[in-house]
């Protein structure tokens, strides 16, 4: 195991219990600490995907039991516009453009999550321009793995409880995760390296069994909401700045 490795399981035990909390953190916030490592993209989610498909299966696991239903968008748009953004990172070089699309992307998420009660304007937007909001998402996310950052704005304009919220989250989180596990097996040849990163994902899935999902627990819904748009923010700026 080498410093490298070491070094990326660390990260993704840190951004777990973030996760195990918001319901994101280690696809959002762990793919531009790799690139700002040096990592190049397929890398980075080659490591990240499976522990973030761990801890949103177990997240989903544990809120069965809700009736909230799921847009049908997020099957029909969202995931098939994710192979597009992949398809399109394939062979192509992004360069620092990439890096200012995934610091204006969590920037704009973190604004828009400043009032506790959206504004009436966006939800109608949502509303009326869901199909084109969920490929607009998409997109974002097979490009720069930040598709997060647009599902914490819409899950928040639908559900208020924190339980509605991640769990939310979560769903869409499994898919997104599920489809580039697919492709990245598919379209980039990375299913070994998928299964040499498997230590991290169990990693991640123990804290959140033994810690993270306890902290949720202890968590208020005002605390809730202002953290996840305070990591958003920060993060944001931290990347801008770090270019």
């Amino acid at each position: 195991m080498g410093p490298d490795y070491i070094f990326v399981l660390a990260l993704v035990c840190f951004l777990s219990v973030i996760q195990s909390i918001f319901g994101l953190g280690i696809l959002v916030f762990g793919t531009p600490t790799l690139l700002l490592a040096g990592y190049d993209f397929i890398s980075a989610i080659g490591y990240l995907v499976p522990a973030s498909f761990v801890i949103s299966l177990l997240q989903v696991i544990n809120n069965r039991s809700s009736q909230k239903k799921i847009s049908w968008h997020l099957y029909a748009i969202c995931l098939p516009a994710i192979g597009i953004g992949l398809w399109i990172v394939q062979g192509t070089d992004m360069g620092s453009w990439l890096h200012y699309l995934i610091g204006v992307t969590l920037i704009i998420a973190a604004t828009l999550r400043l009032k506790g009660s959206p504004p009436m304007a966006l939800s109608s937007f949502l509303q009326t321009y869901s199909p084109a909001y969920h490929f607009v998402m998409g997109m974002v996310h097979g490009l720069t793995n930040l598709g997060g950052a647009l599902l914490t704005i819409l899950a928040s304009n639908v559900h208020k409880d924190k339980e509605d919220v991640r769990r939310t989250v979560a769903h869409y989180y499994l898919a997104f995760v599920i489809i580039q596990i697919l492709l990245l097996v598919i379209l980039f040849e990375q299913g070994e390296e998928l299964l040499n990163n498997l230590p991290i994902a169990l990693a991640a899935g123990a804290i959140f069994l033994l810690v993270g999902n306890r902290l949720f627990l202890k968590t208020s819904n005002p605390f809730y909401h202002h953290g996840l748009t305070a990591l958003t923010f920060a993060y944001g700026i931290a990347v801008l700045v770090a270019i």
